[in-house]
């Protein structure tokens, strides 16, 4: 932070709310945006954020699909990001749940991979992965015009 005494912009009070109620806790909001904790919470009072009026859907009518492309690399890796964001927060106790999280999460990817690896060379495993490495690049190129080198 930086002054005692900060004015914001109504767009920052605004990002403010929306990430507040997209389900980012008080004080990640404020770190975020640079807002004092009694400021915001003062705010969400008077103009009522309160993230118990969002309505949830009923169990089973939730559209998951939009996680379909998230695989446990990319759990791992939000795993990790809460751990390291908890433990700057000095939440140790959800700092230690979330890291117990990354690590099963990693294992987990690791067994995926010997499990689709099985029987593979060294060779085969690269060439593999590099074609892999290719396509996932023809993709991109595609969808955004070649990229500047570097």
């Amino acid at each position: 932070m930086t002054d005692v005494y900060r004015i914001r912009a109504a767009a920052v009070w605004a990002q403010a709310r929306k990430d507040y109620l997209s389900g980012l806790s008080a004080e990640a909001v404020c770190r975020r945006h640079d807002l004092g904790l009694s400021a915001f919470r003062r705010r969400a009072r008077k103009y009522g954020w309160r993230r118990s009026d969002d309505v949830a859907p009923p169990p089973g009518e939730t559209n998951l699909t939009l996680y379909d492309d998230v695989g446990l690399d990319d759990q791992a890796e939000i795993a990790r990001l809460r751990f390291i964001e908890a433990l700057e927060a000095g939440r140790a106790t959800d700092a230690r749940r979330w890291r117990r999280l990354w690590l099963e999460l990693i294992e987990a990817a690791r067994k995926g991979d010997a499990e689709f690896f099985k029987g593979m060379s060294r060779e085969d495993i690269k060439a593999v992965l590099e074609r892999e490495r290719r396509e996932i690049e023809e993709e991109d190129e595609a969808l955004f015009g070649a990229l500047p080198p570097g």
